[in-house]
């Protein structure tokens, strides 16, 4: 029973899953923006989800000497190199990696910080059981969700004054390669794995007609999302309101129609199994879907700094 249970019509807003990787600048700014007027009670909890481009973070425990290359070297492969934050060492974050920013009032959920991070573990667990990886969080001295020896899920937030903000990286199908130029979360004796990686070393996705009937939901709901012009909105009425259903419709839309191999399922597909671990586990009972996070930064002022503080004086 999640934590929000028995708070009747708990309402959450999601965005829509990006079809283009997301700069981690605005976005930042985005999740500022939307903190301070979650933490003044102007919003309702709200659940961004997205792809980030290349990007290495350093939290308050990252330090340079993270780095096994050189920040310039990176910068010069079109990576961003970015200070945040939130809690955590150094990690990456980039295309076929799942991200969640939750933006909420423990308060309201009745959470303390421990019993919400445990959450977000419990999270991604429940939506990695779905494939068959047998994963595991709550590991004592280490944050994250583990396969093995291998971190497959990484958490790192801000709470402050009862709110929080930031999240959690699910890797699905990134290029494992890139955690190769960091210590990845404080971490140097430990690998990374990924939901695909997993999947092809053998953990097989268990139920392989669930798969065809869930892939064959994926396509009628990106059918009726292309019949609607791609609406958001219009591909969730279409599926019944479903989040998994709208989550997949998103992503067919957004130009990924094509059904993968049955042990490999689409990065959307994991993002709406993700989600709805989410909103099962933290009670929300009722859902509200919003533009992508980079539409949503444009709408807010969130793709410069200037923009962003004209924002935060409007909210004001």
């Amino acid at each position: 029973m999640g934590p929000g249970n028995g708070i009747a019509q708990r309402l959450l807003r999601i965005t829509a899953l990006n079809a283009v990787p997301a700069a981690y600048a605005p976005i930042l700014r985005l999740q500022e923006l939307l903190f301070e007027q979650r933490r003044r009670g102007l919003i309702p909890d709200t659940l961004l989800q997205l792809e980030h481009s290349h990007v290495f973070t350093m939290g308050k425990r990252g330090r340079p000497d993270d780095f096994h290359t050189e920040a310039a070297a990176l910068l010069a492969s079109g990576a961003e190199v970015a200070s945040s934050p939130r809690g955590g060492e150094t990690t990456y974050h980039g295309p076929g990696q799942l991200v969640l920013y939750p933006i909420l009032s423990l308060r309201e959920l009745g959470l303390g910080a421990r019993a919400y991070v445990e959450g977000l573990e419990d999270v991604m667990v429940a939506s990695l059981g779905r494939y068959g990886i047998a994963a595991r969080g709550r590991v004592p001295g280490r944050t994250g969700v583990w396969v093995g020896e291998r971190k497959i899920g990484a958490i790192g937030v801000r709470i402050s004054q009862g709110t929080t903000c930031h999240g959690i990286a699910l890797n699905v199908s990134p290029d494992l390669r890139y955690f190769g130029h960091i210590v990845p979360c404080g971490t140097p004796d430990k690998e990374v794995t990924s939901v695909h990686r997993q999947l092809a070393a053998g953990q097989a996705w268990p139920d392989m007609q669930e798969q065809r009937e869930r892939q064959q939901a994926a396509t009628a709901a990106a059918a009726a999302a292309a019949a609607t012009g791609g609406s958001t909105a219009a591909a969730a009425a279409a599926t019944g309101g479903s989040t998994a259903a709208a989550a997949a419709a998103r992503g067919a839309a957004a130009g990924d129609a094509a059904a993968p191999p049955l042990t490999q399922p689409p990065l959307q597909q994991v993002a709406a199994d993700l989600v709805d671990a989410f909103v099962a586990h933290f009670g929300y009972s009722r859902l509200e879907l919003l533009p992508d996070v980079n539409e949503l930064a444009g709408q807010l002022g969130c793709s410069s700094a200037a923009g962003n503080a004209a924002a935060a004086d409007q909210a004001g």
